[in-house]
């Protein structure tokens, strides 16, 4: 029996000539055992408060961690010193407590219930019971959803993130892996009770041995557009290329077919960079939603991830409120109609095919629909717009350190109308109008 600071390297590498056990100097207790055919086990072997000495398995390597041995090997050896006689006691009443430990759909449903108030990802959408948290981790762990929660490893989590198969056939899954991933971290934090849940009133109770994500890499980690560092603007040149095919009707060399409909998807695309909205918002868009006499767009639910569901009132710039006028469905303006509705009068799809045909025609390519909105407020930051503006046209909530406020502001805002005063979102959208319109070249003819 030799005495040394395990490592990984060494657990890796070392095959002994005979089995052989390896007592780790750093937990005490804790002891490797290794054969000669690649057999590694961990165990703790420890005196009872009667002086029994007590030799419990941990688990086979690499199933379990050096990581996660040290930390048992502590657990189970506070547990053993504690009790009187063979540890059989201790192991049964712990085998109780594991069988009795919920499924991770079960400790799913009931971190829903306690959070489905405050965060919008736990609400159940208006067309199914689930909600975003979870269809993104019961797509990606769907393997794991039945098993104990006790009895479930980083590995296994691990080999659900580097193993999901999309259904659209895609090679890769990264953004939604990546969702599913951070959605469960925060499950099994509060069943464990660390990190944020530490404190009394926060953890789950009884607190369960779970894993820790962390200990799991995120497969969209080396993916720029996943981990937010995609940064993509289009250039002068590249706006005046594309802002031709932003028309309505569709230019017809885009040669997307419409049942002899027209396609108003380029014209949402150019909706956007007048107003820097999200995609979906401008698909979402309803006659009933814009105010022409105050040339407003009243958004009922913009993005979060925290809190309760947000509305926006998006005031209209003079070449918004033009472009919507322009569509055939603005004389009837039925108020549960989309602005920009598909050939069936639903919600407009298939983007990435109209984005190829625009940057075919136009001659650019590598931009993305959300490069759009991210240009539009990078031009509204280069005349001059200040941050706190452009926070409010995009959205976002408002950054009070960066403006040198107090969070408490806001209980002492409403919102105020002056006729005489233009609201600056609405000055600001309007220059932004102007740069446009000073950047796109002459009709395609």
């Amino acid at each position: 029996m030799a005495k040394l600071e395990l490592t990984d390297a060494f657990i890796k590498k070392h095959i002994p000539a005979k089995r052989e056990d390896y007592v780790d100097t750093r937990e005490p207790g804790l002891t490797m055992r290794m054969t000669p055919i690649g057999n590694k086990t961990f165990s703790v072997r420890v005196r009872s408060l009667d002086g029994v000495e007590q030799r419990v398995s941990l688990g086979a390597y690499p199933d379990i961690s050096l990581k996660q041995a040290r930390a048992q090997a502590a657990k189970k050896r506070a547990e053993i010193k504690s009790a009187k006689g063979n540890i059989n006691k201790v192991l049964k009443a712990e085998a109780n407590a594991r069988s009795e430990a919920p499924t991770l759909q079960e400790l799913i449903d009931e971190y829903k219930s306690l959070k489905s108030e405050t965060l919008k990802i736990w609400q159940s959408s208006k067309k199914s019971d689930r909600s975003e948290a979870e269809r993104r981790i019961q797509a990606v762990f769907a393997k794991l959803l039945n098993r104990r929660v006790v009895d479930i490893t980083a590995d296994e989590l691990a080999d659900a993130l580097l193993g999901y198969i999309p259904l659209s056939g895609k090679g890769s899954a990264n953004g939604q892996t990546q969702k599913a991933r951070l959605y469960l971290m925060p499950v099994l934090d509060w069943a464990a009770g660390r990190e944020r849940f530490r404190a009394s009133g926060r953890k789950r109770l009884p607190t369960l041995e779970v894993p820790d994500l962390r200990d799991t890499i995120d497969p969209a980690s080396e993916d720029p557009e996943i981990r937010g560092e995609r940064d993509h603007v289009l250039e002068r040149d590249e706006i005046a290329a594309v802002l031709p095919w932003l028309t309505y009707p569709a230019r017809p060399e885009l040669k997307m077919r419409m049942n002899g409909i027209v396609d108003v998807r380029p014209i949402a695309l150019k909706f956007i960079l007048l107003t820097a909205a999200r995609l979906d918002e401008v698909v979402q868009m309803r006659w009933k939603h814009v105010d022409f006499s105050k040339e407003e767009w009243f958004k009922p639910e913009v993005k979060t991830t925290r809190g309760l569901p947000r509305s926006q009132t998006l005031p209209l710039s003079r070449s918004a409120l033009d472009l919507l006028k322009s569509l055939p469905s603005y004389e009837r303006q039925m108020p549960e109609a989309l602005v920009f509705p598909s050939t069936k009068n639903t919600p407009l799809g298939n983007w990435n095919r109209i984005t190829k045909a625009i940057q075919r025609q136009s001659g650019t390519s590598e931009w993305h629909r959300h490069d759009l909105r991210r240009t539009s407020a990078s031009i509204l930051r280069l005349i001059g717009t200040d941050l706190g503006t452009i926070d409010r046209i995009l959205a976002h909530r408002i950054d009070h350190s960066r403006e040198g406020t107090s969070r408490a502001l806001e209980s002492y805002l409403s919102d105020l109308r002056i006729v005489e005063y233009q609201d600056p979102q609405k000055t600001a959208l309007n220059s932004l109008a102007d740069v446009y319109e000073t950047i796109e070249g002459p009709p395609i003819s």
